[in-house]
C-alpha cells in the first residue's frame, strides 16, 4: 500500500523489506566473489614469497656448480704446468725433446719431425711414363 505524503509515494514495509532482501543477496554474492578473488590473490602472493627463495637457491647452486667446474679445470691446468716446470728443471731428456719440438738443434744437427700418427698414403695416380 502506497502512502502519499507531500506528493511523494512511499512504499509499504513489505515492499521495502523485499528490496532490502534482494539488495542484501546481491551484496552477499559480491562479497563472496570478492572474498574468493582476495583469497586467490593472497595465495598467489604467499606462493611467490615462498618460492622466490627456492628459485634463488637453485640459481646459486647452478652458479656454484659452474664455478666448481672452472676451478677443477684451472687446477688441472696448474698441475700440468707444474709438472712441465718440474720436468724442465730436473729432466734433461725432456728439455732436449722440448727444444727439438720447437725446431731448435745443436750446431750441425738437422731436426726431422715424425708425426705421431702416420696418415694412410693415398694411392698416387701413375703416369703413363712410369707404367713402362
Amino acid at each position: 500500500m502506497n502512502l502519499f505524503r507531500h506528493g511523494r509515494a512511499y512504499s509499504s514495509l513489505d515492499d521495502l523489506e523485499k528490496r532490502r532482501t534482494k539488495r542484501s543477496e546481491g551484496i552477499r554474492r559480491i562479497l563472496s566473489v570478492t572474498g574468493i578473488i582476495l583469497l586467490c590473490f593472497v595465495a598467489f602472493i604467499g606462493l611467490t614469497v615462498a618460492l622466490l627463495p627456492m628459485l634463488d637457491l637453485r640459481a646459486a647452486r647452478q652458479e656454484r656448480d659452474h664455478r666448481l667446474q672452472e676451478l677443477q679445470a684451472t687446477l688441472a691446468e696448474e698441475k700440468r704446468q707444474r709438472d712441465m716446470c718440474t720436468a724442465l728443471e730436473r729432466d734433461p731428456e725432456f728439455n732436449e725433446a722440448m727444444a727439438r719440438d720447437k725446431g731448435l738443434a745443436r750446431p750441425g744437427e738437422t731436426v726431422i719431425h715424425i708425426p705421431a700418427k702416420p696418415t694412410p698414403a693415398k694411392p698416387a695416380a701413375t703416369s703413363p711414363a712410369l707404367r713402362d
